[in-house]
């Protein structure tokens, strides 16, 4: 296990509390925002050496922090806060690397906000209607209505932690928990479960009823794990034919738990497409 473990700077925005970790520094900076369920999805990328000449900005999403949760918080509204966020710290224009859903925030904010964004990387995009190949949309709800309709009830029954373990093992593969508790901490781990009611509550209504606009200006990168089911694979080369700009890079040996489990070649892939831009 790593030490992961640097202090996170609250900030208030629109209502909403965020938070984040600051390296410093005169790089080229580079915004990480993290997917559902879990803050500290990119906390190890953070702070990999590959990384070390970007000024690397690590957002905790509003949900995450413990704050104060606006009801009705849409994409763009995250969106919003990433855009003000880098601005309050005099980082904007910046790369953008995002997981999982956050990749819907990373997408959001290159259309309403270019002159924020100077490139956008995208982990696993989630499979979610606006951006999966069209194709697979009748199939991935019939796999992922029961498990989301589970951990849905339990979510409302005030059961945390069984409505994680049914959406991680449903994304990321039935041993997830092990390998989440190896890099970052069984304790933290726990700690997350416990506290995902905002992600089924807000974040994921949030997701589905998101519209996705390609009118993207900037390069776009999108990185798939060569270990990941077929429908992840379409959903890249679909959404590389919507983009004006994209590039896809496959990351061998890995799933949608990249960022944990491939870690090195992740922060390798990131580093060399933002050197190239």
């Amino acid at each position: 296990m790593i030490n992961i473990h640097a202090d996170l700077t609250p900030a208030l925005i629109d209502g909403a509390e965020v938070a984040y970790t600051d390296s410093g520094g005169d790089g080229e900076p580079l915004l990480l925002i993290h997917g559902g369920g879990l803050a500290d999805w990119l906390t190890p990328l953070a702070a990999t050496p590959e990384l070390t000449h970007h000024r690397v900005i690590r957002m905790v999403r509003a949900g995450y922090t413990g704050g104060p949760l606006p009801a009705g918080l849409t994409v763009a509204d995250h969106a919003r806060h990433a855009a003000t966020l880098l601005r309050q710290l005099d980082a904007a224009p910046a790369h953008v690397v995002a997981h999982s859903s956050g990749s819907t925030i990373a997408l959001q904010l290159a259309v309403d906000d270019p002159a924020a964004v100077r490139t956008v990387a995208l982990c696993e995009p989630p499979l979610v209607d606006a951006l999966a190949d069209p194709a697979d949309v009748d199939a991935l709800h019939a796999a992922f209505g029961p498990v989301m309709g589970a951990a849905m009830a339990a979510t409302a029954q005030g059961d945390n932690a069984t409505a994680f373990d049914a959406f991680m093992a449903l994304v990321c593969g039935p041993d997830y928990r092990a390998l989440m508790n190896d890099v970052l901490g069984a304790g933290l781990v726990d700690e997350a479960a416990d506290h995902s009611g905002a992600f089924f509550a807000s974040e994921l209504p949030a997701v589905g009823a998101w519209t996705f606009d390609p009118a993207v200006t900037r390069p776009v990168l999108l990185i798939q794990g060569a270990d990941s089911p077929p429908p992840v694979h379409r959903l890249i080369a679909h959404l590389a034919g919507l983009l004006p700009e994209a590039a896809i890079a496959t990351v061998d040996n890995a799933n949608h738990l990249m960022p944990l489990s491939a870690l090195a070649e992740l922060a390798t892939v990131v580093a060399r497409f933002c050197r190239s831009r």
